[in-house]
């Protein structure tokens, strides 16, 4: 019996490149704190230089399209993510890396006086169609560099909540922290839950409204009505990474935690052999019949409100990156 050839060029497009779609308002620049009784653990002369060593090393990977090269000041998923860009860009007609800015508008670091350590900028916009750069860094032990493990650009229209200052420090909070309400591990996993419920849950009403999530229902929901005319199944799973997730206290009280994400989005026919965007075929790994499985690393920003936050004042996605970089026959 012949197999009808179903092509996900259209649906699975519209999962990989949700998050790359209209710009609106740019966030506005981020207002200085008052001074808080803390001590930042890197002078501005330090995170300077991270900053400037981060970016040279990124840069000089970037012009040999090679990963390995990224093993001083970037590491974990960075690396990961973009090494995944190195092989669409090899590839005909293929994207470039995604534009990371050099300058940046603020820098936030820790007043931790443990390990591990962050420090997290916000950078200038790279154009006028992009949102400014969230990105993490982590110092893991005394005897280790800062590394820029992730960065999320910012939701069109979203702030950033003050911060303290870097000849201050921002406390540094454990995710089971309960210095805020909720802990920065119940608002990731909350998230995460709201995520696989879909827009129809009463989680959805816990958190303000970004555009992360409504992207990702409307894909989801695309993509299952498609399986279904194609008598298939479609199955999305979202796991957050509580172990490599950070918190940091705002000026007012709340704090900003930093989450990586994996999705897993499977899709399967009956009776036909599926096929993908010609664009993601660098990224398959195997041989496709019936199923065919979209991976990804994603990276959140969340904020929590103070405790004297405005009434009603929700937690909320302020920045936030959807990366494929796996396409799997399974």
């Amino acid at each position: 019996m012949s197999r009808r050839l179903l092509p996900l060029a259209a649906v699975a497009g519209l999962s990989a490149l949700a998050l790359a779609g209209c710009v609106s308002d740019v966030p506005e620049p981020v207002t200085s704190p008052p001074d808080l009784e803390a001590s930042g653990a890197l002078l501005e002369p330090q995170s300077d230089r991270i900053v400037a060593e981060t970016m040279a090393e990124l840069a000089a990977a970037d012009r040999a399209r090679r990963p390995g090269r990224l093993n001083d000041r970037v590491g974990g998923d960075a690396v990961t993510i973009r090494g995944v860009q190195y092989t669409l860009a090899k590839a005909d007609d293929g994207p470039a890396p995604v534009t990371l800015p050099a300058e940046m508008q603020a820098v936030y670091v820790s007043a931790a006086d443990t390990w591990p350590r962050t420090m997290v900028t916000v950078s200038e916009q790279a154009d006028e169609d992009s949102t400014p750069v969230v990105m993490l860094w982590v110092q893991e032990d005394i005897l280790t560099d800062y590394q820029m493990r992730n960065w999320a650009h910012m939701i069109p229209g979203a702030t950033l909540p003050a911060m303290p200052g870097p000849s201050t420090g921002a406390e540094q909070l454990a995710m089971d922290s309960d210095a805020v309400s909720p802990t920065p591990q119940e608002v990731v996993e909350s998230y995460v839950e709201l995520l696989r419920a879909g827009g129809g849950s009463d989680l959805d009403e816990t958190f303000a409204p970004d555009s992360y999530r409504e992207r990702l229902f409307t894909a989801r929901s695309t993509l299952t009505d498609a399986a279904k005319e194609a008598d298939g199944e479609y199955v999305e799973t979202v796991q957050p990474s509580i172990a490599n997730s950070f918190a940091m206290a705002t000026a007012d009280g709340g704090a900003l935690v930093f989450a990586p994400l994996t999705i897993d989005s499977s899709f399967t026919v009956e009776d036909a052999t599926v096929s993908i965007d010609e664009a993601d075929q660098p990224l398959l790994d195997g041989e496709l019949d019936d199923t065919v499985t979209h991976s990804y690393l994603d990276f959140i920003v969340i904020h929590i409100p103070g405790a004297d936050a405005e009434e009603g004042s929700l937690p909320g996605v302020v920045a936030a990156e959807h990366n494929l970089i796996r396409v799997s026959d399974s």
